[in-house]
């Protein structure tokens, strides 16, 4: 008995020597750097798969094709440690391969990419994954080798296995050489492998975020690892914290924060989403006072607390929150502003002024703008409104006309020229605001909407064109026939022009849309009124009383006097 247990010994001995012969010990060591992964889409496992710990922060590279359509997945050490996969590197669907990383912890083993050419006839070993290193060694022998770009594609003879597809691909010494990839559909005798150092070289840029190879997985992708690049991708990524996709913000955010804690830019977006989408100042604050500590550009801090204030002022629930937010937002860029006197601080000052209704302060940034880089058509525009409002009226169209001179050869002038045009209809300057309004029309084209004839035909009602603006207002009616306003309008001209049937035509088109404007009523009763139509005038003059028109009832007296006549 004891002589049979030695030989078995024995015999396992010179067995294990032997197996240990055909597997050189960097390859059985590489079998502790080859994962399990499993991916999941809500909660449910969609597929697993083989993966490869690389390089040194617990990056590990697998296949794309896995990845699909999952919103989780972990990975599974040769120990038994199961790592959540936390963000996506880098995919390349058309080569089939993915890199995405785990928590780092010095046990794991990661692989080593080869420095030396393969050429065919060197050894080369597939592991796959198995607890406890249990996972299999296959000897491969190379039959062709292919160059893509700077890496390589390799074919063995050799059967390929599904479960074996992004199984790690290793030389003598255990490193790294290329990772499997599926066979082609009925090919049982061929099997390819992909160099490593594609996957290996994987990384996200800006661009990558609008990939839809990306869009196809739903595991957060990482920063580009460039801090300019992250930054300009968490500016592009902002419009995305105010809808049911904000995590597509609040993650790379919060990676931002955590590799670069000294860049204040990371705590005013994190506050900007505080104020202006959880609505808690009192987090933004803190986070403001963050990017204050570590900060070199205070005034570029208070700007911002400016701006988030100001767009606040817009969100606000009532006047009394919105002239408060407005106050606030005054106190930061003039704390901004006695730091540095910057143009944009300086607009952005002049544009809180004028919110506060104060038009002499807020003009005299205006004008201080005139002397900067920010200098434009709309500055001296602003200026003019400012002018307007302080009822300096021929100031104001200096500085309109200003503006249209700075504004005629650059694209989007034509919009400077139409607010000149109303303004001189404000000011009482009629038939020139028609003559631009005119202008523009001339500048546009064909692209004029209703809105347009219907203000120039304002213009030449009050410049007593009359017909101009009989055309005007039939031409807005064409251009949008379910306006009630514009039947009004026609009515109210034809009213002018003695045009009474026309007029009570068309008011009667805006009664069969808006039965209860008390308006529409009163001018079809005067229009009936004038053609000494006293009874239909009695009708419609009633029923503007009813509607609580405010003249109706002395109207109606009259009405009823010249009835008794």
């Amino acid at each position: 008995m004891y002589t049979r247990l030695l030989a078995a010994a024995l015999l396992f001995l010179f067995t294990s020597q032997l197996f240990a012969a055909k597997e050189p010990k960097g390859v059985v060591s590489a079998r502790k750097s080859v994962a399990s992964v499993l991916v999941y889409k809500e909660g449910v496992l969609l597929r697993s798969g083989i993966g490869a710990f690389v390089g040194s922060a617990g990056e590990l590279l697998s296949s794309y094709s896995l990845f699909v359509d999952a919103d989780s997945a972990v990975v599974i050490d040769v120990d038994g440690k199961v790592r959540p996969v936390k963000r996506v590197l880098g995919a390349n669907e058309l080569y089939d391969c993915i890199k995405f990383n785990v928590e780092w912890d010095k046990k794991i083993k990661p692989l080593q990419l080869t420095t030396e050419e393969i050429a065919k006839g060197t050894p080369l070993y597939m592991v796959s994954y198995g607890r406890k290193s249990s996972g299999t060694i296959d000897r491969l022998n190379i039959s062709s080798i292919e160059k893509i770009g700077n890496s390589a594609y390799y074919s063995f003879t050799y059967k390929m296995q599904e479960k074996n597809i992004s199984a790690p691909v290793v030389n003598e010494r255990g490193e790294l050489v290329a990772l499997m990839q599926s066979s082609a559909p009925g090919d049982t005798i061929n099997s390819y492998a992909l160099s490593a150092t594609m996957p290996a070289e994987l990384l996200l840029t800006t661009l990558s975020y609008s990939n839809p190879v990306y869009d196809r997985i739903f595991i957060p992708r990482a920063l580009p690892q460039d801090r300019n690049d992250a930054l300009t991708l968490l500016y592009l990524l902002q419009s995305y914290s105010h809808g049911e996709e904000r995590d597509k913000f609040i993650l790379p955010l919060a990676d931002y924060m955590k590799a670069y804690p000294e860049s204040y830019e990371g705590h005013l977006l994190y506050a900007e989403y505080h104020a202006l989408v959880n609505g808690s100042f009192v987090e933004a604050h803190n986070s403001w006072k963050q990017a204050l500590k570590v900060t070199g550009k205070p005034d570029d801090v208070y700007f911002n607390m400016s701006k988030v204030y100001t767009t606040a002022a817009g969100m606000a629930s009532t006047d009394e929150q919105q002239a408060e937010r407005i106050d606030t937002a005054i106190i930061y860029i003039e704390n901004a502003m006695s730091h540095s006197r910057e143009p944009i601080y300086i607009k952005q000052y002049a544009e809180l002024l004028y919110a506060k209704g104060l038009y002499e302060k807020s003009l005299e940034c205006y004008k201080e703008l005139t002397a900067t880089n920010l200098v434009e058509s709309g500055i001296y525009y602003s200026a003019a409104v400012c002018l307007e409002l302080m009822e300096r009226f021929d100031e104001a169209i200096c500085y309109a006309d200003t503006a249209v001179a700075m504004s005629e050869q650059l694209p989007g002038g034509a919009d400077i020229l139409y607010a000149r045009a109303q303004m001189k209809h404000r000011v009482g300057l009629h038939r020139e605001a028609v003559l631009d309004y005119n202008k523009y029309a001339d500048k546009m084209g064909e692209n004029l909407d209703a809105l347009f004839y219907f203000n120039r035909e304002q213009a030449e009602y009050d410049a007593k064109m009359f017909q101009q603006a009989i055309d005007d207002i039939d031409k807005a009616i064409a251009l949008q026939p379910g306006l009630p306003m514009f039947y009004i309008e026609k009515g109210r001209l034809c009213y002018r022009v003695k045009l009474f049937d026309v007029a009570v035509e068309a008011l009667a088109k805006a009664v069969e849309m808006d039965n209860d404007n008390a308006d529409t009523h009163y001018l079809i009763a005067r229009c009936y009124m004038a053609a000494k139509d006293y009874e239909s005038a009695k009708v419609s003059m009633t029923k503007a009383k009813e509607l609580g028109h405010f003249d109706a009832e002395a109207k109606l007296g009259e009405i009823n006097r010249l009835l008794a006549k």
